[in-house]
């Protein structure tokens, strides 16, 4: 998932909507330093995941091992502590989060 449409997600859900396993934390992803890597959050809401998505755009990161990174509109974005491989997150993960399935 590209983070363009992870934000047009969140934004179709109530920011009200607690989310008892999300994201927050944006960084270069461990994998792929050039895409985007979010840490895992209990408790939060929708707005709050929404916030920190759209403060990621335009945004530079270091990566890992060095090297900055801008995360745009079409920058994969994927599910991992800093410094981990995660999951990429997609369409069921987010559906699972808000409580969809």
């Amino acid at each position: 998932m590209y983070l363009k449409e992870l934000i047009e997600f969140l934004e179709a859900r109530d920011s009200a909507i607690v989310v008892p396993f999300g994201f927050h934390r944006p960084h270069s992803y461990r994998g792929y330093y050039e895409q985007l890597g979010f840490e895992p959050l209990e408790n939060t809401t929708v707005g709050a995941m929404l916030e920190c998505a759209r403060s990621a755009l335009g945004q530079t990161f270091e990566g890992y091992k060095g090297g900055s990174y801008t995360m745009e509109r079409w920058t994969e974005v994927h599910l991992s502590e800093y410094g981990t491989t995660g999951e990429e997150i997609g369409p069921i993960l987010l559906k699972y989060m808000v409580g969809e399935l």
